[in-house]
């Protein structure tokens, strides 16, 4: 069996502890001491740890029984029993450590598998889509040039439906695209998020204008984050905000920031249209929409690129809301 590095200052240490043991009467303290051997082997196997643990305990009575005297005093029995009793116990928090340990190991790379299988499936079905897409959109520009005049309304009409059908499935496409490039250069930078809201802010202000939304931000913090996701998750909850407004009624929206266990809690509200609570986790579901496209416009996926980025970042998302009272989006984002 190799021998590694941990098991190496393991033994030195072991050794080095028993020569204290014999030489320095510590009483039951020496059992700290013995712990100090098995904590430096809590990365190595199973059989490692109790291994250590034997020789441990071994080394321990060992020296008991050089200076054995018949006369020896209880309390000498009961601190080498406590010595005993916290090495096992050190010995067996290790092994579940570690067995805990592989088991997140072995879930994070069924996770990190799953996903990279994921990206590869969207990748493969919306790139592959194009090229029937393309071939159609050239066919039906093919017959509206040769054929328009030919064409009865009817005709016209079934053409325009095919048309939408392709314009949709290349927006759904390209949905997917993004989804799937999302995380994808995972770089973590400094962001100042009353900054990025300013070029949000910038970036949409025709539809600000259009729409008289007013928006309210509140000192937010700096964040550890991808950049160009967070970007989209803020855009896209404030575009959402914005386009499910009450009719007639200017948008206003609230976005502020609170510390949190260790994480930066965001909410964004609104005074819009709001849902009914039996949707609040169905609106998370790709290209899961509450809406005919013929009211609201959109593929239905942008909360779950929202969904994705808030992962990302060690956060969760959720919404409080009720129909006709607004809605308020929270997620958090680890300060780790």
């Amino acid at each position: 069996m190799k021998v590694t590095r941990d098991s190496l200052y393991g033994g030195i240490v072991l050794i080095a502890v028993f020569l204290i043991d014999i030489f320095i009467p510590l009483g039951v303290a020496v059992g700290a001491l013995y712990v100090c051997c098995i904590v430096l082997v809590i990365r190595e196997r199973k059989r490692v740890i109790v291994a250590f643990a034997t020789f441990t305990s071994f080394m321990a009575l060992l020296k008991f029984y050089i200076f054995f005297e018949p006369d020896t005093s209880w309390m000498v029995y009961v601190n080498r029993s406590i010595s005993l009793i916290v090495i096992w116990a050190t010995a067996f928090m290790a092994i579940r450590y570690r067995l805990l340990d592989e088991k997140e190991k072995r879930e994070a790379l069924l996770i990190e598998q799953k996903n990279k299988e994921l990206e590869q499936f969207i990748y493969i079905t919306s790139h592959d889509l194009k090229e029937p897409l393309r071939t159609i959109e050239g066919i039906l520009g093919l017959l509206e040039k040769e054929y328009h005049q030919k064409m009865d309304e009817n005709c016209k009409r079934y053409v325009g439906f095919i048309n939408s059908s392709v314009m949709r499935m290349n927006s759904l496409t390209k949905a997917l695209l993004d989804y799937g490039h999302i995380g994808q250069h995972a770089v973590f930078v400094d962001i100042d998020c009353n900054k990025l809201l300013v070029d949000i802010q910038e970036d949409i202000a025709l539809l600000i204008a259009d729409t008289k939304t007013s928006l309210r931000i509140e000192g937010l913090p700096r964040i550890k984050g991808m950049e160009n996701e967070i970007r989209m998750l803020f855009q896209n909850l404030i575009s959402n905000a914005i386009k499910f407004q009450k009719p007639g009624v200017p948008p206003e929206i609230s976005i502020n920031a609170i510390e949190q266990d260790e994480m930066w809690r965001f909410s964004i509200q609104d005074n819009g249209i709001g849902i009914d609570e039996k949707f609040k986790e169905k609106i998370f579901i790709i290209f899961q929409r509450l809406h005919k496209r013929n009211e609201y416009e959109g593929t239905g996926i942008g909360l779950a690129h929202c969904k994705k980025i808030v992962q990302l970042h060690g956060g969760d998302i959720w919404i409080e809301s009720n129909p006709g009272n607004g809605s308020t989006f929270y997620f958090t984002i680890s300060q780790v």
